[in-house]
This record gives C-alpha cells, sequence and structure tokens, in this order.
C-alpha cells in the first residue's frame, strides 16, 4: 500500500511537472522577448519632387539676386554669383513659389503653402504606396529647423489627414541637416515600448521666410544653397510587415559636440549688425564638422567593422603615432554611401575621411540641391532608381547640422529594390552619373570674397 502510495505521489509529480514546464518555457520566453529590441522595418519611403515652374538654373539663381535683396552691396552680389557657379548644382534644383514671384512674397501665409505643398504632397504618396490608412500610425515625428509656426508642423499633418487622437507626435527644431536622421533614431527608440505600431517621419526645411536681406557674408550660404525639399519614411516593429518593407534598421548613431563652445557657435541664428537676421556659419565650420563626423565614425566602426580592421587601426594607433590615422575598411562591411549633400565640400570632406563612393550624393546635390535634412532620402531614392541595392545590401547615412551634431542610421535591404513609380529621379536618372570638372567649393568663405 505504501508503495502504492509512493508510485502515485511520483506520477503526480510527473504529470504535474509535465503540464506546468510549457506554462513555465512560454514565460521564460515572453520574458526574454520582452528584453529583446524589437526589429524595426523600413516600410517605403517618399521624397517631395516640386512643380516644373519651380526649377531655376544657375543663371536664373543669380538673376534673382538683386529681386530677393534690393539692399544687397555689389560686394554681396558678385560673392553670391561666386557661390552659385561653384557650388556643384545643376540647373535643375527647385526655389520656392515665394523667391519666384515678383515682387516676391516672404509672408508667413507663403510659407505656410510652402509647408503645406512640401508635408501634404509627401505624406499623401507614402501613405497611398505603403497601402497603409492614416489612423493606422501610431508615431509621427516632423522636423523642420527655422520654420516654426502655431499650430506647429505636426499638427497640420493631423488635422489634415486626421491622424488617431491617441498618436504620439514630435516636432523637432533647430536641429539643422541632421535632424532627418535624427528623427529615425527617436522613432526607433519610440518603436522599442510601443507594440505593433507605425512611425512616420517627416524630414524638410521651409525656406519662404529663411532669406537674410543684410550684406554679412557669413550669412549668405541659405541664400543661394539652400532649395525645396522634403521627404517622408514609414517605419514599422510589426513582424507581419518584414515581407513587405524594404529595410531593416540595424543601427542608430549620434554624436554631439554642443559642449565645445567652438562646436556650439559655428553655425547660429543670429541678427547683424542691422538687426537682421541669418544663419551664421563661422570658419570653423568643416573643422569642427570634421571632429564630430569622426566621433561618430568611430562608433560606427565600432559596431559593424570585422576584428581584423578594429587590430589593424589599434597596431596603426600604438605605434606609428606620429604618422596618418589607419582609415578602416569600410567597403568591407558597407555597400553603399549616402552622405549630406550639404555641398561640394561637405561631399569631398565625407567621401576623404571614410574612403566611400559618394556618388549618390554628389548626384543628389547636382539634381535638388541642398535640402537639409531630406537629402540623405534623395540619395537613397538615386540608389534604388539605379537599381544598386540588392538583397542583403547595407546602405549607411550619415549627416550633420547645427549644435554641431552628427548622426548615422545603417540599413539592411531586405530586397532587391528598385525604382518606385514616384522615385523623384524617375525622369532624369538616365541622365545621370554627371561627369562634370566642377571648381572644388572653397574651404573657406572668405576665399570667395
Amino acid at each position: 500500500m505504501i508503495f502504492y502510495d509512493q508510485q502515485l505521489n511520483t506520477m503526480q509529480i510527473t504529470c504535474t511537472i509535465i503540464l506546468i514546464f510549457p506554462i513555465i518555457y512560454k514565460l521564460i520566453k515572453i520574458i526574454f522577448n520582452s528584453k529583446k529590441p524589437r526589429k524595426v522595418y523600413l516600410v517605403n519611403h517618399a521624397s517631395f519632387k516640386p512643380k516644373k515652374c519651380q526649377q531655376i538654373t544657375k543663371q536664373k539663381t543669380i538673376s534673382m539676386i538683386k529681386p530677393l535683396g534690393p539692399n544687397f552691396t555689389y560686394e554681396t552680389t558678385e560673392f553670391l554669383k561666386k557661390m552659385i557657379m561653384t557650388s556643384g548644382y545643376g540647373d535643375m534644383t527647385y526655389a520656392p513659389e515665394a523667391y519666384l514671384s515678383f515682387p516676391p512674397d516672404f509672408s508667413l501665409y507663403n510659407a505656410r503653402r510652402e509647408a503645406e505643398a512640401v508635408l501634404f504632397t509627401t505624406v499623401d504618396n507614402l501613405l497611398i504606396k505603403s497601402r497603409v490608412k492614416a489612423e493606422e500610425i501610431g508615431i509621427l515625428v516632423v522636423n523642420c529647423c527655422i520654420f516654426n509656426p502655431v499650430p506647429s508642423l505636426t499638427s497640420m499633418i493631423i488635422n489634415k489627414f486626421k491622424f488617431k487622437g491617441d498618436i504620439k507626435s514630435f516636432n523637432l527644431s533647430g536641429m539643422g541637416c541632421s535632424a532627418g536622421l535624427a528623427a529615425i533614431s527617436l522613432a526607433h527608440h519610440l518603436l522599442q515600448v510601443n507594440k505593433n505600431t507605425y512611425a512616420m517621419v517627416v524630414s524638410t526645411e521651409i525656406l519662404t521666410q529663411a532669406l537674410y536681406s543684410g550684406n554679412d557674408s557669413s550669412k549668405q550660404p541659405i541664400n543661394c544653397l539652400f532649395r525645396v525639399g522634403g521627404s517622408a519614411v514609414l517605419l514599422s516593429n510589426r513582424a507581419s510587415d518584414k515581407t513587405g518593407s524594404k529595410y531593416q534598421l540595424i543601427h542608430t548613431v549620434r554624436t554631439n559636440t554642443s559642449s565645445s563652445d567652438t562646436s556650439y557657435n559655428c553655425i547660429h541664428l543670429e541678427e547683424d549688425l542691422l538687426g537682421l537676421r541669418g544663419v551664421n556659419l563661422n570658419r570653423d565650420l568643416l573643422i569642427e564638422a570634421k571632429h564630430a563626423i569622426k566621433a561618430n565614425i568611430t562608433l560606427i566602426g565600432y559596431l559593424i567593422l570585422p576584428v581584423s580592421e578594429k587590430i589593424k587601426y589599434c597596431l596603426k594607433y600604438f605605434l606609428q603615432k606620429n604618422s596618418e590615422p589607419y582609415v578602416p575598411n569600410f567597403g568591407r562591411v558597407i555597400d553603399h554611401f549616402v552622405c549630406h549633400a550639404g555641398s561640394k565640400s561637405v561631399i569631398d570632406m565625407f567621401g576623404k575621411i571614410v574612403k566611400l563612393d559618394v556618388e549618390a550624393s554628389r548626384m543628389t546635390l547636382h539634381r535638388f540641391g541642398n535640402t537639409s535634412s531630406s537629402s540623405v532620402c534623395y540619395g537613397l531614392a538615386y540608389l534604388e532608381a539605379k537599381g544598386k541595392i540588392k538583397k542583403g545590401d547595407r546602405v549607411w547615412q550619415i549627416a550633420f547640422g547645427a549644435g554641431f551634431k552628427c548622426n548615422s542610421v545603417i540599413w539592411r535591404a531586405l530586397k532587391d529594390v528598385g525604382r518606385d513609380q514616384d522615385n523623384p529621379w524617375n525622369e532624369d536618372i538616365d541622365l545621370y552619373p554627371i561627369e562634370e570638372d566642377f571648381k572644388a567649393y572653397p574651404q573657406s568663405y572668405d576665399e570667395l570674397k
């Protein structure tokens, strides 16, 4: 009888373990998965292509100088001409409609019109091509450096497309050309704590009220180098979206050198001696840019470079301190590189630092000019239009901006990515790449005087 009871107890314990084990296993799996980073996918993206009537040649840009700045001196006019002719721009970039009217109209009304044209068109195209409804968007991040109306740009989009009432919206400003990738990083972090969610990131720079009407040469670049543009990116952390998405987000890296006074002051919105407002770019800009870029690249290298490249770098650093620093071979782990198309000198600088092909950025500068935070999306669209991105390829986007900030994003292609019907390059892609012997953009704006 005792033996029978022991057998019964043993069977009961065994049955209990068999029944409880799957539950314990499931709980462990849930806990493990809850701590595991959620995978984030780039479902699709769209870039704004302005109306044909907004297209301007370099000569047209030069002819606009006097109407836009009736108080410009002869020296300022000549300075702007030289900047335009050595910028690396082609003859198909786009200006705000407010600049093209006669007389130019820099009113808040026109600035809102420009914002609505860029934001609404781009968001609408993205929703259509992604086959996602507006009410499905759970997170919205919009970035625009200088133009910040009330209500905000995020509110304009939410009102237009009737996004749901509990949407998490963020409006970033003052971050310059790096803000687009900073917004991607923010959305990525938000998607880690909001499951089964779509996040939309919209990047632009509204130029209607950005014009500087004075004669300080350090504030002139914004008058002739920036162009109309914008982009929208749809991200998802839903496992079911992996099949239809273009890319998976692998890394986001952000560096900030604002604690340095020199770095902090090299891009500054301020008034000149006459009280005229403009964005000042001082002569330390490219030097500080290099510092921020190298800091960012160091972190990226730590994440993606093979051990052999890291060893080579360390050996070079410790054994040959007086020689040129070793530049790792990023080509071993990166298939495509897209840097901010800020100017010819900016692109040249990126190319020299990372030793990767900068064709996409150089052609973006030629075709669309400096569209600020959205320029890296035009570069990505160029690679897609050329059919260069194959399944498994890694794409590195990097940009810097006011602060000083430098941000990087690395994507892995989930399939061969071709051109979409609304790709902004569709009409002109066969003309590129264009090989032109552009005069190098001076390292110092003073050289243009």
